[in-house]
């Protein structure tokens, strides 16, 4: 029953199973983003905005790595917002960081705003994925690029691996090729796919047009 309340918490944290979930996110994610990261070229002066930022630990990465530039993060969940600007608290002051609750759907920002956009482990929940990613593509820069990063990566040879997580939360674990299919017809290029041996990682990158 606890681990039920923990992981139904996964979509939208809120009160006490929440709190927990945030608290294993930020735990159980740091590998994989750490991963994922060096694939994204992160340069010092970039703006770069996480969407689904959780307990905030992305955020915090990202503040490492922008240099003067500075990062965003987003989220849907109250209290994931409140726990990732605590975690934040210090670069939010310094305006390194700006954590804000909103849905991909409607993001508040300009046309043309960040440089990178990053989603860990949150494209399962979006609610209408294809005009989800021509969002993000709407407030890239020309040539700005966003990654998608996974732990859920289907395997053709063991199919049902992820169908207990699956039907609790009405989600489906990702395909390579699905990834890559949606990316381009969102209008993205330069497509690129990366996964880790021996683990169910995939961390996809894409491209605005550079115009």
């Amino acid at each position: 029953m606890k681990y039920h309340k923990l992981v139904e918490n996964a979509v939208k944290p809120d009160g006490f199973w929440g709190k927990l979930m945030i608290r294993s996110m930020n735990k159980g994610h740091s590998e994989l983003t750490d991963w994922a990261l060096s694939f994204l070229e992160v340069e010092n002066g970039d703006h770069v905005l996480d969407v689904g930022c959780g307990g905030g630990r992305t955020v915090r990465k990202l503040c490492g790595l922008v240099g003067c530039g500075k990062a965003y993060g987003v989220d849907y969940s109250e209290l994931c917002v409140k726990k990732s600007q605590k975690l934040n608290e210090r670069d939010i002051l310094c305006r390194k960081a700006k954590i804000q609750q909103a849905s991909v759907s409607a993001l508040p920002y300009d046309d043309n705003t960040f440089d990178k956009v990053i989603a860990v482990e949150t494209y399962y929940f979006w609610p209408d994925k294809l005009n989800d990613l021509r969002e993000v593509y709407r407030v890239l820069k020309p040539g700005g690029r966003l990654m998608l990063v996974f732990e859920m990566l289907y395997d053709p040879q063991n199919p049902d691996k992820w169908s207990s997580v699956e039907q609790r939360l009405g989600i489906k674990a990702v395909a390579e090729d699905e990834i890559h299919r949606i990316l381009l017809e969102a209008g993205y290029e330069n497509i690129k796919t990366y996964t880790h041996e021996g683990k169910s990682w995939l961390c996809a990158v894409g491209e605005r047009e550079n115009i």
